[in-house]
């Protein structure tokens, strides 16, 4: 059987409206439920925080110390923005705002209960939202009943999103730096062992040149003349390949310094700010949620359409 829209758009029309009374029963109930959900729910707040997220390569030493940062962005990715919503949900950070701001009273959540913090935390996090605005900033807001405290969390969260983000940085760079210094003390010591060594052979044995084959200026002259004693050609050796390894040590705890040094610049969390705030979360004067007009529009509209759904399947139910 051939399809006719428009006949059968009609037909619906005509089913509507020999079912009017229907839609309008579920309009006007959809109408007084949501202007009494509306009136009793507590009305929300908003509070928003502006920043830029700097690009922390800037301060790392791979880049501090090259010639060539053209291509390395001022601000941070879409990745360091996703590092910073994985860290709202960090216990550490949520445990210090609720602590600062005794969040546990104004929630009137219950301490001693392990199951209302967890629910307090979860609620917590729903509330923040971070995202990355048109002109490449980034915003943090956060929804409370109470304006000013809005403006508090937001602010906080933002500062301890920070500074976590920041700690966790410095700490890879330190673990680098311990690695270094470690390395710096181990290869101390067994330069000076081999001084010491060097040292007693070249007294025992009479040999005082510079021997080792590894350096491109010494040798001069041709070889060098046997001293008399018996056992010259054994020291001149053992001299030779000691030499050789403590050259060695000394140029790589020469490199080592040079890195540790590097990794040092900017390793106090101080030093490394990764934000840069652009405007203060300030209490809201006007709520986020939809006002009275709003919630009686749609409303009826979500109303009226679920009564001609139901009208619809009633007259198709009947008819069957």
């Amino acid at each position: 059987m051939p399809v006719n829209p428009e006949k059968d758009t009609l037909k619906i029309i005509d089913i509507v409206y020999q079912r009017k009374r229907v839609v309008l029963v579920f309009a006007f109930a959809a109408f007084a439920l949501g202007i009494t959900a509306r009136l009793l729910k507590p009305r929300e707040y908003k509070a928003e925080t502006f920043f830029i997220l700097k690009n922390h390569l800037y301060a790392d030493k791979t880049y501090l110390y090259s010639k060539d940062m053209r291509y390395i962005n001022y601000y941070g990715s879409e990745d360091d923005i996703e590092r910073l919503v994985a860290l709202i949900e960090s216990d550490t950070i949520q445990n210090t705002l609720i602590s600062e701001l005794n969040l546990m009273k104004h929630y009137k959540a219950d301490s001693t209960s392990d199951k209302e913090v967890r629910l307090l935390k979860k609620t917590i996090a729903k509330k923040v939202k971070i995202m990355r605005t048109p002109q490449k900033s980034a915003s943090l807001s956060y929804t409370d009943k109470s304006p000013e405290m809005a403006a508090k969390i937001a602010n906080r969260y933002l500062q301890l999103l920070e500074y976590t983000l920041r700690t966790n940085y410095n700490s890879v760079r330190k673990d680098v730096q311990h690695s270094l210094q470690d390395k710096i003390a181990q290869e101390d010591r067994s330069i000076a062992l081999l001084t010491d060594s060097l040292a007693r052979m070249r007294k025992y044995y009479g040999i005082y040149q510079i021997i080792n084959p590894a350096r491109e200026n010494m040798m001069l002259n041709g070889n060098i003349e046997n001293n008399g004693h018996p056992e010259f050609a054994e020291g001149l050796e053992l001299i030779q390949n000691l030499e050789s390894i403590k050259d060695q040590a000394v140029t790589d705890r020469a490199e080592h310094i040079s890195l540790l040094n590097q990794y040092v610049t900017g390793e106090k969390a101080d030093d490394l700010s990764l934000i840069q705030l652009i405007k203060v979360a300030e209490p809201p004067l006007k709520p986020s949620d939809m006002g009275i007009v709003a919630t009686s529009i749609i409303s009826l509209i979500l109303g009226a359409a679920f009564g001609i759904i139901y009208a619809i399947l009633q007259y198709r139910i009947k008819q069957a």
